[in-house]
Formats: structure tokens, sequence, C-alpha cells
């Protein structure tokens, strides 16, 4: 049955005024405004009350208005495929840092790997490898003055007056000065002459002369008087590619402990074999491998002065791992540590052999040793870098940057366990924080 519609009660009100006031107004004119101005006010009373007690209290409220149990009909939707969550991602964390070693763990430590910042202002390799009473000399540079410093550093580790190994990289002056020493009346002081050598490994190859045009003996002649001298007193002389290929009693791998968990591994080096026109691609390359718990190895690369050339040689022909430690090719330089090595040794550490800008050469300031492009390639990598010495403008001379840079793996009485630990003689500083870095070169890495 259809709903009647309700009716208006203030338009009839409204309507009924209209009526009576024409009728007022014809009657009593001057009586019609008070009698319309009365019927108009009741109207507009009447209006609301009906607004308010009638209209308002039977008008439904909107479906789903507060106050009402009626929910509104919410139409059907495709379901919502599940968004996955993201998982939280750990911040990329910095390389390790090593513990704070000091001196007196040192000669207890289970493998220790020292580079000697030379007492001369030069730049110029010299590195000490200890394993229990086992030593192993790599290079004695950067000159032949500096040999009675590398001798009174060693002599602190080494007791018994025996390298049981000596590798000699290659046959430029600052790796092979320290091994012929100097003369006096005719006696040489160098390392070759002042201790007992077990094994002695060597470059196959040089650009060098042994003499001069006028007869007399280079530098690389007297080094080979050296080796002949060493040989005479029971050393065993081998070159790098004897030892790659185990010829002529050589090896491949010694081992430097009696547990055989720390290994001298020599790499192979396709310039053992052909020649370059750069005497630093002659360098013998070794990694250091050390076993630790049977369950993780860490490794330690030496390469010498290899250059871009020879380190895509070495990457080709070598399983090489990522390392612990890197000691930074031909001391920093811009055509060293290029990218098709670093990318796969990954190096945590880095030292560098050098004396920080010392202008040796002649070179453009962005290529002083460490040079620019060598920090832009390793700082992909790691911050931490560790020079030992430095140009001192002041004097004109050379100081410590960090000085002797000591790696070594071992405990104290208050470690659990046994940990690579880093001791500088000077300070820790790495690269990057140093006055002479923040005024002469550009951190572009992390």
């Amino acid at each position: 049955m259809a709903q009647r519609k309700k009716s208006n009660p203030t338009k009839k009100a409204v309507n009924r005024a209209k009526r009576e006031a024409k009728k007022a107004a014809k009657k009593h004119p001057k009586a019609a405004i008070a009698v319309v101005c009365i019927l108009l006010a009741l109207a507009v009373v009447a209006g609301l009350i009906w607004y308010f007690l009638v209209y308002k209290t039977e008008k439904p409220e909107a479906p789903g208005t507060p106050g009402t149990s009626e929910t509104p009909d919410t139409p059907d939707m495709p379901d919502t495929p599940d968004i996955p969550v993201t998982p939280e991602v750990p911040d990329t964390p910095d390389t390790p840092v090593v513990g704070v070693g000091n001196a007196a763990e040192i000669k207890s430590a289970d493998l220790s790997i020292h580079f000697i910042a030379p007492s001369v202002k030069a730049s110029g390799d010299c590195s000490l490898i200890k394993v229990g009473d086992t030593e192993v000399l790599i290079d004695a540079g950067p000159t032949q003055s500096n040999a009675a410093a590398i001798k009174e550093y060693v002599n602190e580790y080494c007791t018994d007056g025996i390298l049981e190994y000596v590798i000699v990289t290659h046959g430029d002056a600052d790796h092979i000065s320290g091994m012929v020493g100097t003369s006096e009346n005719g006696k040489y002081d160098g390392i070759l002459y002042s201790y007992e050598i077990g094994t002695l490994i060597q470059f196959d190859r040089t650009n060098l002369k042994t003499v001069t045009d006028s007869g007399n003996p280079t530098l690389y002649g007297r080094y080979t008087t050296a080796v002949s001298y060493a040989q005479a007193q029971g050393a065993a002389v081998y070159t790098a590619s004897q030892c790659w290929y185990e010829k002529d009693g050589a090896k491949k791998t010694y081992y430097l402990d009696e547990s055989s968990k720390i290994s001298l591994n020599i790499l192979y080096n396709t310039f053992y074999e052909e020649d370059s026109k750069d005497e630093n691609n002659y360098s013998v390359c070794m990694l250091l491998s050390q076993e630790i718990d049977g369950e993780e190895s860490k490794h330690y690369l030496f390469t010498g002065d290899l250059e871009a050339e020879g380190e895509e040689e070495l990457v080709k022909n070598n399983a090489l791992p990522e390392v612990e430690l890197y000691k930074a090719g031909h001391h920093g330089s811009k055509t060293s540590s290029n990218d098709c090595l670093l990318k796969v040794i990954k190096p945590k550490y880095v030292a560098v052999c050098c004396c920080a800008g010392y202008n040796q050469y002649g070179a453009a300031p962005e290529n002083v040793f460490p040079t620019q492009a060598f920090v832009d390639r390793i700082s992909k990598y790691t911050d931490k870098i560790y020079v030992t010495i430095m140009f001192d403008e002041a004097t004109e001379g050379y100081r410590d940057m960090n000085g002797d840079v000591v790696f070594y793996y071992g405990k104290s009485q208050d470690d659990e366990v046994a940990a690579l630990k880093l001791w500088c003689s000077n300070n820790s500083l790495i690269l990057k924080d140093t006055e002479w870095f923040q005024k002469n070169r550009v951190w572009n890495g992390g």
C-alpha cells in the first residue's frame, strides 16, 4: 500500500496568514501590518516545532551512520595479492678492524708479518715473516746503506742467525740493495753476507747488466756475487720457475711450521718464462696461507712490483683466493694494484712500503707514491691502508707515517681465541685519516 505523503504545516500556516492578512488589510489598514507580523512569527514557530519533533525523529539515518546497527553493503573486491615483506638487511659492515696489538705479543705469535720501515728517505720493500723459529725475508730495500737498519730489526726476531728462506722478487735497486749492503775494506755487510741462508728463491729473468760499459760491476752484478757467496755457504738457490715446476729439488710449497698449517706458495707468473720491457713484471709472486682449526684459511699476498700486464697473467694462471692482507704492488704506484687483481683478491688490509709524498722520480703530484689512482682502486675494497714512512717537508728528510707495520696472528693471556692483530711502531692511523692524505689525496671510496 502506498505511503501517504506527510503534509507540511508550515506551508498551511503561511497560506492562512496570507488570507487573514488580506481581510484585515481591507477592514483595518493600519492594523494589518501588526497582524501580519504576528501571524508570520506564529508560522515560523510552528514550522520549527514540526521539524524537530516530527520530521527529524522519523527520518531514517543513512546506512552505516554511527548509532545504527546497519552497515552498508561493500561491493566485492578482488583479493589483494600478498605483498612480500622485505626482510631487514643488516648494515654492510666495514672492513673488520684487526685487534689492537702490542710489541710484546709479536714474538710469541703463531705468525707475524712485518713491513720494515726504511731508515732512509726512499721507497723500497723489505718484509719479514716469522713462524716459530722460522724466518722468511722478502727483499731488502731501498738502499745499500739501509742494510744495517734491516739487520738490527731482523735480529730482534731472528735470534739464531739463520734465515730459513729469502725471496728476492726482482732486480731493481729498491729491492736488492740491502742484500748486498755497503763495503768496508772490500767486505760487504748485506743480508746475504750476514746470515746463514737456508733457501733463496729469486727472479728468473732480468734486463739488467752485471757490468757497466767501462767494466765495473753494477749493483745487480754485486747482487749476483752475493748470491754466489750465500750458495757457497750452503744456501739452496732456486728461481721461481724451478719452484713452480718443482725442478732440481725446488718446491712449489714450503711449510713453515711442524704441523704444516702455514705454507709459503710460489705462484705462477708468465714472465718467469717470457721477456718483458718492464723489470717489475719479472717479480716473484707468493701467497702465504694459514690454516686455522682445519675449517678456515687466511691468505696473505705478495706480488713484488708486478705491473698491470703481470697482474692480468697472475689472475689468469692462478686460482687466487680472497686475502686478509695484500702487500701493495710497486709501492702504491698508478700502474699496479689494478682492478683485474683487486676484484679477485678483495683485500681487507693493505700495507704500502713507500715514502709517502717523496717525489723521488719527478712524477706529477698525483702520481707520487702512494698515487691517487692506487687509492681510488683500493678504496672499493677497504680503507685499512697502512704506509711505512713519509716525506718530511719541514726538514726535507723523512719520518714515520705508521712506521714498522706488523700484522700477527696470536692471542694474549686475556684472549679466549687467537686473532689477527696489528701493531705499528709509530701509530695505527689508516692512510685516509692522516694529515698528509687530507692535504694531498681525495678519498672517493665508501
